[in-house]
């Protein structure tokens, strides 16, 4: 399979879709990893199992605020930096790369990178969805160090991190992205293609490519369209009539309120923000909590809605997609689960399917 310039917005979509309102915006993305594959090709996408097990893998992305991000432009070399400071930690070369974060412009970046330098894409990565932090990995689970964790801004501004842990390395990562302005490309997690293909969300790139297809063919009946691709379910639509938010600690806070429309009518949901749509309430009921992905779509044209571009008016439809299986484990919920985020309510399943 090849990422090129007849499906990478197919691509796009679906990784906004996976990000759950989170993980940055991927209209710049998009343009970069078009650009770049016009220019040095299509990326190959391959499975752990069709690598040398010994082959090095590099998941990388985005570090920092997205918000930020969507202020810069990165130049490209970004990738070519972090592939030299891995080399350089590790001894080995890196073979092949992969979004450490299948959602919004994580799943783009990497695609440039790997465009730009000629190496394929592993058709998985670490989250199946956006998550803030990097020990909240599938490879932090599988025992995987995050360490080294190489950071530069593509100027040749180059951090390493060798953290005790990597709780460890998510603080002192987390407070060098400021000296490069709040955001900065980043590596972590290096591993083999045999360490990939135990712990690692697999077959994650090929997924957000199959629900961007379905949905660029649509011409209506979005959320439902959505629901049934995914074994998820429509929450609601309707019509955002309340909307709050505040910013600390480098994340965004609050709350949003759809206003149920038509089939939906009577109904309101609550939906609890934190990057990502992390909760949602009816009538002080939880219908759905994190892990599972809750996407917001406009119901005029379908297009999923960050949270940090929600606003009072919009039309949307809401749908619970199901998180991958290893997050739904015991450990999973221990490191992703609602009361990870301070929510003090149990894991609730939204929707039936397995979610890989």
């Amino acid at each position: 399979m090849l990422l090129d310039t007849a499906n990478i917005e197919a691509f796009a979509l679906g990784c906004a879709i996976l990000s759950a309102g989170g993980g940055g915006d991927t209209a710049i993305g998009l343009v970069m990893a078009r650009h770049a594959i016009a220019e040095s090709g299509p990326v190959e996408i391959v499975d752990p199992d069709a690598l040398d097990p010994e082959t090095l893998i590099m998941p990388c992305g985005l570090i920092g605020s997205p918000t930020v991000a969507q202020e810069r432009v990165w130049n490209g070399q970004e990738g070519a930096q972090l592939v030299r400071a891995v080399e350089g930690c590790t001894h080995s070369s890196v073979r092949a790369m992969m979004c450490y974060e299948i959602a919004g412009v994580n799943g783009l970046l990497p695609v440039m990178w790997a465009s730009r330098l000629g190496k394929p894409l592993l058709d998985a990565d670490g989250m199946g969805r956006a998550f803030p932090e990097m020990q909240q990995q599938a490879m932090h689970l599988a025992g995987i160090a995050a360490s080294p964790v190489v950071l530069t801004d593509g100027r040749d501004n180059v951090i390493v991190v060798n953290a005790a842990g990597n709780l460890d390395a998510e603080r002192i990562a987390r407070s060098c992205t400021a000296t490069f302005g709040g955001t900065c490309a980043g590596a972590l997690y290096p591993m083999t293609a045999r360490s990939a293909a135990a712990a690692t969300i697999r077959g994650s790139v090929s997924r957000a490519l199959r629900i961007g297809e379905m949905m660029r063919t649509r011409h209506g009946g979005w959320p439902a369209a959505l629901a049934d691709e995914t074994a998820g379910r429509v929450l609601i639509e309707g019509r955002v009539t309340e909307i709050q938010r505040r910013t600390g600690a480098g994340f965004s806070h609050g709350h949003a309120v759809v206003d149920g429309a038509g089939a939906s009518a009577g109904r309101r949901l609550r939906l609890e923000l934190q990057n990502e749509v992390l909760v949602a309430l009816e009538d002080g009921e939880v219908l759905v909590t994190v892990p599972d992905i809750i996407a917001v779509l406009t119901l005029a044209e379908g297009r999923p809605v960050g949270t940090e571009r929600l606003h009072y008016g919009q039309r949307v439809g809401v749908v619970v997609i199901p998180g991958p299986g290893v997050w739904r484990t015991e450990e999973g919920l221990r490191v992703v689960g609602p009361r990870s985020f301070g929510y003090d309510v149990d894991y609730v399943r939204g929707a039936t399917g397995d979610g890989n």
